[in-house]
């Protein structure tokens, strides 16, 4: 997957869905509960008409005894008429019943899906966002999205359907074999001949939906992810003409995906076939058997007779049975594609780091920073990116990182928000490594303005106040003067409450760069990294929030990573890095001085270098 890895299953798991929704499932499996034993009363008491029927054609036509398992002989009355009025009374009963106990089943199972959807759905959510920065680097966001859209829609179609279905056909299966069997035992054995055969096909293409559905769910997220990544850059595909190159990479991906639905589809198309061609097997036996045996009083080894008030309801019941393989088809299917989903889940959860678990908080940092003889190459590669990197930040002090693009600026400073463990070395914050502290009180210690920043979908005021707790509109409009932004939101309509759009769309990127500058001052931490915080807003605007930040970092420890060295110029350090190395350190004057790289590249962006 253009070297990116798939989103492993759980394969190990002996049963997924299970696990998942016991895991999940919590005080909401009454209403599984309630939902069963509802279904199982409605089905039982709609599956009693016929032999209900049976028997009072017998006594009303044959001249039979009118007896009902259950119920007091003395409620039946001996008059025909009266024995039809009775009928249609008690079997009008029984649909009452049934109906209201079938309302309550689709209640039932249909408030028990939902609830632990929503909890399935947010838990796989929660336990992305808390996943290690490496997992991001190896996955597609839109591999990570299919399993939390379209998984969890093949969890909501199975949960919605599948315990109905199943106690559904169960309780017709057995109805209506307790029913046959009270009608007449030997010729009900004749009916079941044909079950182990059943058992065996259906066990023998639930193996093939299984795998058929695996194949679908990594097509899905394939499909997924090159559409998200298409859409996201857009204007770049405009710019460069791209959109038929596009156009033919989802045409070849969405056939692939298609053939894999298709693969699936010709699963099912022959499992429900084949499990009724096998129970009409089995109806035209009984009947054939049957009918002989009602005309002639008896059939080869069978005893005792035959009445027709037994064989219609019998025959009715042996054509029932259909319906429960029916159900057995169509649950095997959403079964093994929830299972399919469930370990795509479950196999997402189990990517959750415990390098996190049980850390230390940090609690009023200072914001002594140590990198400690760091080394790090990204997984996957051999090519360190970062090379026994050795220095110390003292509280209160600003730092600028410089460097040719690819030189390891942006990547030093991940190793401070634990994104990343260092293959050697240690990053420590007041003497503590942050491996050990706990990330939520380290990232909430650091605010961040990244060289791209994102904006979410909503208002400029609460894009500005994201992450902070508790804030006013005045301190809003002051974190947003401090970074020169103040007087491009008073020109929108709207102003502050104006929509951002996906990702700030409806602002450029000197704006977003401005808000993003307005939302760590907001935050107000002991901390601050800027990486090419300023890059793209023009020279007077740089040097307004230079000031702004001069004032707001004079007593906070600043880490400052730029191209344009005029940003980093009034620092009271500069690094330089060349190939994940330090090369160079010290004041702008110092470095000056030297004559070495620093003087280089400040030479080139000043315009005083010869050819």
């Amino acid at each position: 997957m253009s070297g990116r890895d798939r989103i492993v299953a759980a394969a190990d798991e002996q049963h997924p869905l299970r696990t998942l929704v016991r895991k999940n499932g919590g005080n909401d499996l009454r209403y599984a509960g309630v939902g069963i034993v509802a279904s199982f009363v409605a089905q039982s008491l709609s599956n009693i008409d016929m032999f209900v029927i049976g028997l009072a054609f017998d006594a009303i036509f044959n001249d039979q005894a009118y007896t009902i398992p259950l119920l007091p002989s003395g409620w039946i009355p001996a008059d025909p008429t009266q024995q039809l009025v009775f009928t249609v009374a008690l079997l009008t009963g029984i649909k009452l019943v049934d109906l209201g106990f079938g309302i309550c089943s689709e209640w039932a199972f249909y408030l028990f899906a939902q609830r632990i959807l929503h909890r399935i759905r947010v838990d796989a959510f929660d336990t992305v966002q808390r996943l290690d920065m490496d997992f991001f680097d190896r996955h597609q966001t839109g591999d990570v999205m299919s399993v939390l859209n379209n998984d969890v829609n093949a969890l909501e179609q199975f949960l919605e359907f599948g315990p109905s279905l199943a106690v559904s056909g169960g309780t017709i299966l057995v109805s209506s074999l307790v029913y046959m069997a009270l009608l007449n035992w030997q010729l009900m054995l004749v009916s079941l001949a044909i079950a182990p055969v059943l058992f065996a096909i259906n066990s023998w293409f639930g193996d093939r939906h299984e795998i058929r559905n695996d194949d679908v769910r990594e097509e899905t997220g394939r499909l997924n992810a090159l559409l998200e990544t298409n859409i996201s850059g857009i204007q770049v595909v405009k710019a460069f003409g791209g959109e038929r190159h596009e156009t033919q990479r989802v045409d070849s991906q969405s056939d692939r995906h298609r053939v894999a639905n298709w693969h699936a589809h010709l699963v099912g198309v022959r499992h429900q076939p084949s499990m009724r061609l096998l129970a009409g097997v089995a109806f035209v036996i009984t009947l054939f058997i049957g009918t002989e045996w009602v005309i002639n009083g008896a059939f080869w080894v069978f005893s005792g007779a035959l009445t027709a008030g037994e064989f219609i309801p019998f025959i009715y019941y042996t054509q029932d049975l259909i319906r429960p393989v029916r159900f057995v088809a169509w649950f095997t299917g959403l079964y093994k594609g929830a299972t399919s989903a469930a370990k795509r889940i479950l196999g997402i959860q189990r990517m959750d780091s415990s390098r996190h678990e049980e850390k230390t908080d940090l609690d009023n940092p200072e914001g002594r920073i140590t990198y400690d003889h760091v080394s790090f190459s990204y997984p996957g590669t051999d090519e360190p990116v970062i090379r026994d990197i050795n220095f110390e930040i003292e509280r209160g002090e600003t730092v600028g990182f410089v460097g040719s693009t690819g030189a390891g600026k942006s990547t030093l400073l991940k190793f401070l928000f634990a994104f990343y463990d260092p293959d050697e070395g240690a990053v420590r914050v007041d003497g503590a490594d942050v491996c050990d502290l706990s990330p939520a009180s380290l990232r909430r210690s650091i605010g961040y303005v990244a060289q791209d920043p994102f904006l979410f979908t909503g208002t400029i005021r609460e894009n500005i106040a994201y992450g902070v707790d508790e804030t006013d509109d005045d301190s809003v409009v002051v974190a947003a003067k401090a970074a020169g932004a103040d007087e491009f939101i008073s020109q929108l309509d709207g102003g502050y409450d104006a929509q951002v759009g996906e990702r700030g769309v409806k602002l450029s990127g000197g704006q977003r760069q401005r808000l993003a500058i307005a939302r760590v001052l907001l935050a107000d931490p002991p901390m601050f990294v800027f990486d090419e915080a300023t890059s793209h807003v023009d020279n007077w605007t740089e040097a307004r929030i230079q000031r702004s930040l001069d004032e707001v970092t004079a007593d906070r420890t600043t880490l400052i990573v730029a191209h344009r060295l005029s940003t980093v110029r009034n620092t009271d350090r500069i690094v330089v890095l060349d190939g994940g190395k330090i090369i160079e350190q010290g004041t702008h004057e110092e470095l000056l001085d030297r004559n070495g790289t620093y003087a280089d590249l400040w030479n080139v962006q000043v315009g005083v270098v010869d050819e």
